[in-house]
């Protein structure tokens, strides 16, 4: 749910972390779900069902969700930033091949589908599904590259350990 951070980042970045559950309350609040769920949350964000007023409810939420989180401290970007470093550190401790030949695996699988796309091997427009597929591919191939060179939003971001 990549475009989910770029439509609303702070909701974007907050679902599935740590503080996952201001999120879920922001949204549910907004969307009137009741006994909201992370689940029930990207579910209905990912539905394609939502209304131009709920999007611009939703965006409402996302910006008093940022100054709330600002005024009580919390940094979004820094919490992405530690969780990143600490999955770092835990390979570097590790030193697990594992994930070294799944990114592989997963950027081969990844320029294999380009590849049958640009020579005509593969239609999207004749199955939903493989656009869906591409989709989810392309998302996890930025995150691999993101955990092992770095992100270009981060490029001037301070120590964290201050």
């Amino acid at each position: 749910m990549e475009w989910l951070k770029q439509i609303l980042p702070t909701i974007g970045n907050l679902l599935g972390g740590p503080l996952g559950g201001a999120a879920v309350s922001a949204v549910a609040g907004v969307l009137g779900i009741s006994e909201p769920t992370q689940d029930k949350i990207q579910k209905a964000l990912s539905s394609g069902q939502l209304t131009p007023e709920q999007m611009a409810a939703l965006q409402a939420a996302d910006l008093q969700l940022k100054t709330k989180m600002a005024e009580l401290g919390i940094e979004a970007e820094k919490l992405q930033q530690v969780d990143r470093a600490s999955a770092r550190q835990m390979q570097v401790s590790t030193g697990s091949m594992v994930p070294h030949i799944l990114a592989i695996l997963f950027v081969a699988f990844y320029l294999l589908i380009v590849s049958m796309l640009l020579t005509g091997q593969m239609k999207l427009w004749e199955n939903s599904t493989l656009t869906m597929l591409l989709g989810g591919v392309t998302s996890g191939v930025a995150m691999i590259l993101g955990f092992y060179f770095g992100a270009s939003h981060t490029a001037n971001i301070p120590d964290l350990k201050k």
